[in-house]
């Protein structure tokens, strides 16, 4: 870990709000990021794959938020037993 120049390290926060604030933001990025994957995926299929649109992109947008669901689910329940 790179610390700052004049050798202090921010000490973690121990407000709830921010703690639930950071693992809010976590579970966005991971939903929004399978979604863009699959949904992306899909995409390739369609157009350069198997050209049934717009089967592919549907198809790879519930995989994706299948996915983000579950990264989700599983992010949460780490989180709640610590």
């Amino acid at each position: 870990m790179l610390s700052p120049p004049n050798g202090s390290l921010m000490p973690p926060s121990q407000d709830p709000l921010y703690a639930g604030l950071g693992q809010a933001v976590r579970i966005a990025t991971d939903l929004l990021a399978a979604l863009i994957v699959g949904g992306g995926l899909g995409w390739v299929c369609d157009a350069y794959l198997f050209d049934s649109t717009p089967w592919g992109m549907i198809g790879g947008l519930v995989l994706g938020l299948v996915a983000g669901m579950r990264n989700a689910y599983r992010s949460v329940q780490r989180w709640t037993n610590t």
